[in-house]
């Protein structure tokens, strides 16, 4: 079976400074490598997604912040690091981040909620958000994951769908 290890070793020398021993430790480190790679490939996969995810603090405070959520509301992670979430929140959805995630707080899971956010340019887009918990390795709840899914095309589409459907309704009853 092949292992991983980290070696390391001191030559003991006598007076004269002829090595008389070799005197180390070899250490199996195979599972702390591939716990290392399971988060590397994890790591990845949150910085590849075209969905924006956010972590933020109990408080809103936003801890990290991916590719794809930089994409859907046009602030760099270095713009959006540290700063409250309501960055993303309309003025008149403002509070809606901190409802939710007291509800998460409580235990409660929060899947596909579609609302409204705010852009970095100052446009409103349309947004399927899922919040979860995240723990740490005692259990206790350190943070809150927000997974986000620019929906704006979905949106309008059924929106044009439905006044199409309306004005063919229209046209029966005015028919009949």
């Amino acid at each position: 079976e092949e292992r991983i290890v980290h070696a390391q070793g001191d030559v003991v020398f006598d007076g004269n400074k002829s090595p008389i021993r070799i005197r180390g430790i070899v250490q199996d480190i195979t599972d702390h490598r591939k716990a290392e790679e399971k988060i590397r490939i994890l790591a990845d996969v949150v910085e590849s997604s075209n969905d924006a995810i956010v972590t933020e603090s109990l408080e809103g405070t936003i801890t990290s912040w991916n590719k794809g959520a930089e994409q859907i509301y046009g602030y760099s992670a270095e713009e959006a690091l540290g700063k409250n979430v309501s960055i993303a929140e309309p003025d008149n959805f403002k509070g809606d981040i901190t409802i939710l995630i007291e509800k998460v707080k409580q235990g409660e899971k929060i899947q596909h909620y579609k609302t409204v956010r705010l852009k970095k340019d100052g446009r409103l887009i349309n947004v399927s958000v899922t919040y979860s918990p995240v723990f740490d390795a005692s259990r206790k709840l350190i943070a809150v994951s927000a997974i986000g899914r620019d929906i704006t095309e979905q949106v309008n589409a059924e929106r044009l769908l439905a006044k199409a459907e309306d004005a063919r309704k229209k046209e029966i009853h005015h028919r009949i």
